[in-house]
């Protein structure tokens, strides 16, 4: 009786081996995903300062998804950062275009305005923040911050 169960044993793990071989490589030897670059690698990229990494990464989400407000409003916060205004403006309309209540974008795009010197435009930013948050937020919070600094210089 301990020989049949002793070869039980050996015929399952026999049989299991293959299955984890396979598993083990499935990583290794499996196809690329096809999903692409994530939002959150973009994002990832930008926050670290590699914001021309960030910028290739995120026009391929926005590419893969044209609706995906946030990936607009990282691929605006990477351009912006890396000194290509017009982009960044462009990728921040498009952000609002797709979710006018965007706070993200609301306050990149006042940041956007307070790198302009326009200071008007980006206390309307704060304005819209305030309309979309009324009991606060860190978007609001953050943009006001910027802006009294700017009106204090």
């Amino acid at each position: 009786m301990h020989r049949f169960f002793s070869l039980l044993v050996l015929a399952v793990a026999l049989m299991a081996m293959p299955m984890a071989g396979e598993a083990m490589s499935f990583g290794s030897n499996a196809p690329e995903s096809s999903e692409g670059p994530t939002l959150e690698e973009g994002r990832d990229l930008a926050l670290s300062g590699d914001y021309k990494g960030a910028i290739d990464k995120l026009q391929m989400v926005v590419d893969s998804e044209p609706n995906n407000a946030d990936a607009w409003n990282m691929l605006g916060f990477s351009y912006r950062n890396d000194g290509q205004m017009d982009d960044a403006w462009d990728a921040y309309e498009q952000a609002l275009a797709i979710d006018p209540g965007h706070k993200g974008a609301h306050e990149y795009i006042g940041e956007w305005y307070l790198m302009q010197g326009d200071l008007a435009s980006a206390k309307a930013q704060v304005t819209k923040l305030q309309a979309l948050c009324p009991s606060g937020c860190i978007e609001l919070d953050t943009l006001t911050k910027k802006v009294a600094s700017a009106t204090n210089s």
